[in-house]
């Protein structure tokens, strides 16, 4: 009846009863007027001044508290004593036994809830337990603990289970452990201010650069290539202009005077690119140049060959050390070629079976439905993420915690984290319409303003492991390597294709050519046979 955020003014003559006090507190001794109501009564005093009171109870166990507002007269007015908020002028709830309930996925937490051991067990828990009994002294209450093993969720009935059914049905006042917003618990409890910085995210290391891309393009810009390509078009006609004058010059002197280096055939594109090949891959020449003009051109082939060779091969060196940036969302992720793995803990199962949007459906489907070997222990997933090419969805903080035990330095480099669940960090719970709701809010803010929040954080969650120095080694393996391997595979396909057009058309040609030399026969029989029958009629005549 007198719950917020109703507001209540009764009116009371003193004036006609001396026990005023005594029979208020008759009248309202059964009833919940508790730390949230706004009751007000007003006393008509015998010099014609009003006192107003403040009537409230921390709970059924405490007595009635009568709280001097202030007053009114005619002269002055209202004069209120203070405008502080009821909240923090009820704070003190005079031991007034509360219920609450921690989740434990682990019983034996409840031996280690303040000794700060097994951070990476119920961290959560050992955290919100430190902040709740700040909180309880705060507000001098008492309070009574049981624990579950789960947060809670709804079956096909309605009925939640957990720590938020215990809620739900009024069975304690509020949740010892922080839970996550999410839209299905609107309404059926209520959140504090109070975030938890943890949260289970998809944990892998940065793939290699290689892995995505061919690093074989990537030391030049398209800028840079589109100018070596002009170059070498422009190298290539001036090569080929001068290899014929050079022929042309050779042609012309005497056999007696030719140097055995000169050309010995008219030179054609195809050994212009031939020349250019060997320069750019630092192959050698099979060619001389004789003329001077030929010898400029190629010196400045050499001399820009050997530039680009020093520049892409530092490049590449660099590129084998570097990963790729690329993966930045769920879908990237999901298209990435990674495998994944999933912790295997009860709100992993809950999550990623309850959202549905189109990527999480799309991740489910191909990753998770029937698929019983994605569910993994911490251990085995942190360890599968040590190997690379892995995501692992993880308790963050636990995660790292693992990887500051186990990985080496330079393993904890390229660490990187994708959001799978979109929700804010877990915050702390109250029932729904509690009357102790505003004293809460009001304490959580404390707890963060007062600094004890952030004296606990560092002491149970660990952050991402700082990356102090990368590996000095690197092996190539094939996947650095199978654009290579695909230049030799298509440079045999397309030689033996070639071969094979060559032979064939040689062999058309012999074919034709011995059709054209017997058709040149008929024709040389024919004309002997009337030849000779010319001559014999010359005989007989």
């Amino acid at each position: 009846m007198f719950v917020a955020p109703t507001r209540w003014l009764l009116l009371q003559d003193t004036t006609t009863n001396n026990s005023s006090q005594i029979n208020l507190k008759n009248q309202f001794d059964g009833l919940g007027i508790f730390p949230d109501s706004e009751l007000y009564l007003a006393q008509r005093l015998k010099n014609d001044s009003i006192n107003i009171l403040s009537i409230y109870r921390p709970s059924m166990y405490v007595n009635l508290i009568f709280e001097y507002r202030g007053n009114w007269d005619a002269l002055n007015g209202v004069n209120f004593v203070d405008s502080i908020p009821a909240s923090q002028r009820r704070r003190n709830l005079h031991l007034t036994p509360l219920k609450t309930c921690l989740v434990l996925v682990n019983p034996d937490t409840l031996n280690h809830l303040t000794d700060y051991k097994d951070k990476r067990i119920d961290a959560v828990t050992k955290a919100n337990y430190i902040w709740m009994m700040h909180l309880v002294n705060r507000i001098n209450a008492t309070v009574t603990y049981t624990w579950r093993n789960t947060w809670g969720y709804q079956d096909q009935n309605g009925t939640w289970s957990g720590m938020i059914g215990l809620l739900d049905r009024n069975e304690i006042d509020f949740g010892g452990t922080a839970t996550f917003l999410i839209k299905q618990r609107i309404g059926v409890i209520e959140y504090l201010h109070l975030y938890t910085p943890v949260g289970s995210k998809f944990v892998f290391r940065k793939p290699p650069l290689s892995y995505v891309s061919n690093l074989f393009t990537l030391p030049f810009g398209r800028a840079v290539w589109y100018a070596i390509a002009v170059m070498t078009c422009v190298i290539c006609g001036f090569l080929y202009i001068t290899l014929k004058w050079e022929w042309k010059k050779t042609l012309e002197s005497e056999e007696d005077t030719r140097h055995p280096d000169d050309l010995q055939k008219d030179p054609s594109l195809s050994d212009d690119l031939l020349i250019l090949s060997s320069a750019i891959f630092q192959q050698g020449l099979s060619y001389e140049p004789r003329t001077i003009s030929s010898r400029i051109i190629t010196l400045m082939l050499l001399l820009a060959a050997l530039s680009l060779y020093a520049s892409y091969t530092a490049n590449i060196v660099a590129l084998l050390q570097s990963t790729s940036n690329s993966i930045n969302t769920l879908k990237d992720l999901i298209q990435s070629g990674l495998k994944f793995g999933i912790y295997d803990i009860v709100y992993n199962r809950y999550y990623f079976g309850a959202l549905d949007d189109p990527i999480r459906r799309e991740f489910r489907e191909r990753f998770v439905t029937n698929k019983s070997s994605i569910w993994l222990t911490m251990e085995d997933g942190i360890e599968r993420v040590r190997k690379g090419l892995f995501a692992f969805h993880v308790d963050t903080a636990a995660g790292y915690q693992l990887m500051q035990e186990t990985y080496d330095e330079d393993e904890k480099c390229g660490l990187q984290e994708i959001d799978y669940m979109g929700v804010l960090d877990p915050m702390l719970i109250i029932k729904r319409r509690s009357p102790y709701r505003e004293i809460f809010k009001v304490g959580s803010l404390w707890l963060r303003e007062a600094g004890l929040q952030q004296r606990d954080t560092p002491r149970l969650f660990t952050k991402k492991p700082v990356c102090v120095g990368q590996t000095s080694f690197i092996s190539v393996g094939t996947t650095e390597c199978y654009a290579a391997f695909y230049t030799i595979i298509y440079g045999v396909a397309i030689a033996f294709g070639v071969l094979f057009i060559e032979i064939i058309y040689h062999r058309c040609r012999e074919s034709k050519n011995d059709d054209s030399s017997e058709s040149e026969n008929d024709v040389e029989q024919h004309q002997q046979s009337r030849q000779t029958s010319g001559e014999s009629l010359e005989a007989i005549e």
